[in-house]
């Protein structure tokens, strides 16, 4: 955690932001589905595509009603933790450089069990002072309560909110009134679809590693 008194804070989506596994972890849910024999077809992936970044149970339900969620997620996690995703291309340097400069904080829709795995992995748990995942609050992206605990940390109007989605990140930045920089390295969301949604065109980028060089004023 930084010790340094600083009171500006970026907080970060996780998946498709900083790891790279948006179509890839979609992918992976998919193949879970297929191990549990549950019904999959070419609308049910355009569907989950269309509100991914929601908790995953959200997801689950809206695919599958009546399966059972928490074997499911079980399934996933496991295949998960199992398999840990790699960083994009210049992540860890621009964290290093950014943790100079603001309070680090990440807002996921993971479970705590495997957002740890994934963060120590890549070696990059040093640098965030608050990891919020989903099962460390009873409100789940993107409802704006989901937010509060950090926002006890960080005064809303000093924080900016990092994410690859319109559905779980553009829609809390929005709800919270916080100011969001989209990022299309997860290649979830086009930029079009950000333009469309609503988030200014300057504040649409290309990955994480572009953030610096925009917040840091030398």
């Amino acid at each position: 955690m930084n010790s340094q008194i600083i009171n500006r804070g970026l907080c970060f989506d996780l998946d498709g932001t900083l790891i790279d596994s948006g179509p890839g972890g979609l992918v992976q849910f998919c193949k879970v589905a297929r191990i549990l024999n549950l019904p999959m077809s070419k609308e049910t992936e355009i569907n989950l595509k269309t509100i991914w970044g929601q908790h995953p149970s959200n997801l689950i339900k809206t695919a599958w009603p009546d399966t059972d969620i928490g074997k499911f997620y079980k399934q996933w996690e496991d295949l998960d933790i199992a398999e840990p995703w790699p960083v994009f291309p210049g992540t860890k340097d621009a964290l290093e450089k950014l943790f100079k400069h603001f309070q680090l904080s990440i807002l996921t829709s993971r479970n705590i069990r495997t957002a740890l795995p994934q963060l120590k992995h890549n070696n990059l748990f040093q640098y965030f002072g608050f990891i919020l995942a989903a099962d460390s609050t009873p409100h789940k992206k993107p409802h704006p309560n989901s937010i509060d605990p950090i926002l006890k940390w960080i005064l809303k109007d000093d924080l900016i909110f990092v994410g690859d989605t319109v559905e779980g990140d553009w829609k809390l930045a929005q709800a919270v009134g916080i100011e969001f920089f989209a990022v299309l390295s997860g290649g979830m969301d086009t930029r079009e679809k950000f333009l469309v949604a609503g988030v200014p065109e300057d504040h649409i980028i290309n990955s994480v590693a572009d953030l610096p060089r925009i917040l840091i004023k030398i």
